[in-house]
């Protein structure tokens, strides 16, 4: 017979618990398990939970908010869906997405409608689809975006879509090219943060893709348009990087070059800046653009010059 949980206290004459005896040192040996126990029964619950894809619960029972690890939002389960599979990158979802009018999201809103996971290329779009990749059909939920809104999703059922191990080695490097070709298409629109967005996407799965002749010619040119994004986006630092990544490919690359002598210029490496604006002209001695910018480089370095020697002279005048 299991024993049971509850405390048992020896009472006095007046009512009272005895503290001090034999019981109550036992009692309280009782309650130590009965804690144990309700821990070992809670832990059980949340382990069933997770096994069972739902989502967590605070010790009320109450669904706690899933913050996504980019940042970008915060999810809080309305109604759980059913089922363990979830939708993926390509699947076809049908949705009914809510959100305040003016709301920059390219998904339909306030119907219900058949969206391709992935598919969307407003920054709004990503975190429906980043939502979508943790939900379960039937599932209600409220994505509240870092940078101020929300969107109420609702996943009625969806398509498989394979993972990209599933995939065929001619599938990759189609969703490769597509990518690539719609981040150009985004560029030329002027919506870079998009257009950076395919890029990247396309570099992700070039990464399992099989390589074919030309692999080395596409990846160089998607990390040099990613570098372009990224300069017109203020990250200096993460367009340098591409560019390096390029010119590991093709050392001779003078659009990376360029590039890269822009955003050392952006970082204030006057010096590196202008070593690569130097390269671009070794190889394109007529480019106008890198000559332009060499300069406006050199002149620079001329004024921060002077400005050090006069601190120096002040400071040993």
């Amino acid at each position: 017979m299991m024993a049971s949980t509850e405390p048992v206290t020896e009472k006095m004459p007046d009512g009272k618990p005895n503290q001090g005896s034999a019981v109550g040192q036992g009692s309280s040996r009782g309650a130590s398990v009965g804690s144990g126990g309700e821990k070992e029964s809670r832990a059980k619950a949340e382990g069933e939970d997770l096994k069972e894809n739902l989502p967590p619960r605070d010790p009320a029972g109450r669904d706690v908010p899933w913050a996504c690890p980019d940042g970008t939002f915060v999810k809080l389960v309305l109604e759980t869906g059913t089922g363990l599979d979830k939708p993926k990158e390509g699947s076809l979802c049908q949705v009914f997405l809510e959100a305040e009018p003016g709301s920059p999201l390219s998904y339909p809103t306030h119907c219900w409608a058949e969206v391709e996971l992935g598919g969307g290329d407003t920054e709004w779009d990503g975190v429906v689809d980043r939502c979508l990749e943790t939900m379960l059909a039937g599932e209600q939920a409220e994505a509240r975006v870092a940078a101020g809104g929300t969107v109420a999703i609702r996943l009625a059922s969806f398509t498989e879509a394979k993972d990209s191990w599933e995939m065929s080695a001619a599938e990759k490097w189609d969703l490769v090219l597509s990518n690539k070709e719609r981040g150009g298409e985004l560029y030329r629109a002027g919506d870079v943060a998009a257009a950076a967005r395919r890029y990247a996407r396309a570099l992700r799965l070039l990464v399992v893709a099989a390589p074919p002749p030309d692999y080395d010619q596409i990846k160089a040119e998607l990390h040099a348009n990613l570098a372009a994004c990224q300069l017109r986006l203020h990250q200096p630092a993460n367009a340098a990087c591409n560019c390096t990544k390029t010119l590991a490919l093709q050392p001779a690359n003078t659009k990376a070059l360029f590039r890269r002598g822009l955003a050392h210029d952006a970082m204030n490496d006057l010096e590196g800046a202008a070593q690569d604006l130097k390269g671009v002209l070794q190889v394109e001695p007529g480019n106008r653009a890198a000559r332009r910018e060499l300069e406006r480089v050199m002149e620079r370095i001329r004024v921060r010059d002077a400005k050090l020697a006069r601190a120096m002279q002040k400071m040993f005048a």
